[in-house]
């Protein structure tokens, strides 16, 4: 079956054409183009049907939706013109398309078409004593990851006090100091290491692809006037809990439960739908977020008793942001980490910042603050919030509340712990900034809805959370200067315990703040994601018995996934460097690992000159984790002692957060 766009649908026999029942399908990623501007048009689809003799094939019909992605069509014509086609092909007893469209230009749209067969009466909708099958359209294929999207009603809140304005500094650092609880955590089990099979042209590199889907349009909704609420309460110390972590990556969401020791009791996962991307914009909806919290936190629920939860804390990626209203209802898409529209604006700040801010760059989240500002796409919305903030925000009720962490690349001055002066000069809504708070530190407990909707207790406290990397960096296990945590992920990313911090503008350094310490490091944009352009996950897995990493290839490889770099070499335009290549994949493969290898070297060799502790230990967490070769390759570039993460799961970070065990090791 094609994997590209195609108007063929297929189909498969009814597996019980005596009896109607009633199959619904939701593809919450259609889009196609406007005929009149050339703009894409994003919408729900919601297919309702009743078969005959056949059944629509959905990989098919997500390949046939697909493409639609570059025509030019209007509403009422692409839906009924979708219907027609599925009709034709199904001859279904009875079929409905409902198209629902995001806004454009303060306007949304709804189609709904149906077909009925001749004789055919439709039951009274929906219909109660029939059997109903739902079937989620799988998304358009994105390495080891499976995506799933819908939307959900944001919570109605009351946001917090502002910031004074103008913004001040303060004289000197303060460090906060959140409530410890219980000791350190215990550690999770080994992955199993790969099968072993003979080399074959199974190991053929798959071509290189990017993908390039289109952002969602940035059209705010009304607001109205915030309503100044008091301040959170007073934390409740309870016996015996149970602390729950969320991590919110860019394709899904993990939480974790764990005991006052640090003991894992329950963990469970969802899938997040990939974001859309259009040149250098990568845009998400949020609400697909609390979709994938709200489906982790009802699993994992069901494993332990929700009366013993104290509490939760939540970390996101570093660096994405969303606008929203007083209620926390988005009036943005939420601009991601890695969207790089913003060149002009991190210009614009790098004229007035301190070489030691961390909101340097396109990838800092107030760059992409001054880029909204700039096309009044702020003039609507009352709170500038991070993707762990929102969610927090959704269990408290309360929103404008963030840490030290995540407000880094938002131009906090973590050192004086105060918002810059400089920032004034940008011309910013600076009562859109967050009031910042310590990682651990009480932000409040669930709204009472939240309490009803998950069984959590009344006073569930919800802490402060950080960002994916610093929560990373707490559920490896370092806990000394001098052990680095290194991420093989998506992306490649270092953290060095530092008794002080770095940072290096001018090679993509920052430190975040960890109590009396500092995490020093940066992430490139080798790793994970360039290898999965060459090879699949299964293909690796069946290479990595075959490696020799005991004789290097002398390739002298710097894979990247696409043109640019981050850290240890700052430069937008940097090329890869993946040539020669060998005369089969399996050295291709070993070249690229020891590649990657040599930048998180280069990586931690920059550190050290710029004034970080030298390297001791290196734990290694991420899926590139469980590659015993590529372990050895690293042991013998970096020539220290490596250790395995205690947990590779970020949320395992932020359970110890809010378990208080991160306040007592490292204040």
């Amino acid at each position: 079956m094609p994997t590209q766009p195609s108007k063929n649908l297929d189909t498969f026999p009814n597996p019980h054409p005596g009896r109607d029942y009633i199959i619904e399908i939701e593809s919450p990623e259609f889009t196609c183009l406007c005929p009149k501007t050339g703009q894409p048009d994003f919408a729900t689809l919601s297919l309702e049907y009743v078969p005959d003799r056949l059944c629509v094939e959905l990989k098919s019909l997500k390949l046939y939706i697909w493409s639609y992605r570059h025509e030019g069509h209007f509403h009422e014509d692409v839906t009924n013109r979708i219907l027609s086609d599925l009709v034709a092909v199904t001859q279904p007893r009875y079929m409905r398309l409902r198209a629902k469209f995001n806004v454009r230009g303060g306007l949304y749209t709804t189609v709904e078409v149906e077909h009925r067969q001749s004789g055919w009466n439709r039951p009274p909708p929906p219909p109660a004593d029939i059997p109903r099958e739902v079937q989620t359209l799988p998304e358009r294929e994105t390495p080891a990851v499976t995506s799933a999207r819908t939307s959900t009603a944001p919570v109605a809140t009351a946001p917090k006090p502002r910031n004074p304005v103008p913004l001040t500094e303060s004289a000197a650092p303060v460090t906060p100091t959140p409530k410890p609880r219980s000791p350190v955590p215990l550690a999770e089990p080994d992955a199993p290491a790969a099968t072993e099979r003979s080399a074959s042209n199974r190991f053929r590199m798959l071509r290189r692809t990017r993908r390039m889907d289109q952002p969602p349009p940035l059209e705010p909704t009304p607001i109205e006037e915030a309503i100044i609420e008091p301040p959170p309460p007073e934390p409740v110390v309870r016996q015996d809990g149970l602390y729950i972590g969320i991590d919110l990556g860019t394709t899904g969401c993990r939480a974790v439960a764990v005991d006052d020791s640090g003991t894992i009791k329950a963990e469970m996962s969802a899938p997040i739908a990939a974001p859309a991307r259009h040149d250098d914009q990568v845009t998400q909806d949020p609400t697909v977020w609390w979709k994938a919290v709200s489906g982790c936190l009802e699993n994992l629920l069901k494993q332990i008793d929700p009366a013993r939860v104290r509490a939760l804390a939540v970390d996101g990626t570093s660096g994405t942001l969303l606008l929203s209203d007083d209620k926390g209802n988005p009036v943005t898409p939420a601009i991601m980490y890695n969207d790089q529209r913003s060149v002009e604006q991190a210009n614009k700040i790098a004229t007035l910042a301190s070489a030691v801010s961390g909101a340097q760059g396109a990838g800092s989240s107030l760059s992409k603050l001054l880029w909204l500002h700039e096309r009044k796409l702020d003039k609507r919305a009352v709170h500038a919030l991070h993707q762990s903030d929102w969610i927090s925000g959704r269990l408290t009720g309360r929103f404008g509340h963030s840490d030290y962490n995540n407000c880094l690349k938002l131009g906090f001055d973590v050192e004086k712990m105060a918002w810059p002066k400089w920032i004034n000069k940008l011309g910013l809504n600076i009562s859109l900034l967050p009031e910042v708070h310590a990682p651990g530190e009480l932000l409040g407990t669930v709204s009472a809805d939240i309490a009803k909707k998950f069984g959590l207790p009344a006073d569930t406290q919800v802490l402060a959370g950080t960002t994916d990397g610093v929560a990373a960096f707490l559920a490896a296990g370092a806990t000394e200067p001098g052990h680095a945590v290194t991420v093989l992920g998506t992306t490649l990313v270092l953290k060095l315990l530092s008794d002080k911090p770095v940072f290096s503008r001018e090679h993509g350094i920052y430190s975040h703040r960890l109590g009396k310490h500092w995490l020093a490091g940066g992430a490139s944009n080798s790793g994970g994601a360039v290898l999965l352009q060459y090879f699949k996950v299964a293909q690796m897995q069946e290479m990595t018995p075959l490696l020799d990493p005991e004789n290097f290839t002398e390739l002298d490889y710097y894979p990247l996934p696409d043109i640019g770099e981050r850290f240890p070499v700052n430069n937008p335009e940097m090329m890869p460097r993946l040539e020669p290549l060998p005369g089969n994949s399996i050295t291709f493969f070993q070249g690229m690992l020891e590649g990657i290898a040599r930048i998180e070297a280069q990586g931690y060799e920059l550190l050290e000159k710029l004034g970080a502790p030298a390297i001791t230990t290196v734990y290694t967490a991420g899926g590139g984790a469980k590659n015993p070769a590529w372990e050895r390759i690293r042991e013998r570039i970096l020539r220290v002692e490596m250790e395995k993460a205690r947990s590779g799961h970020a949320a395992y970070g932020s359970a110890l957060l809010a378990a208080g065990i991160v306040a007592k090791t490292y204040q």
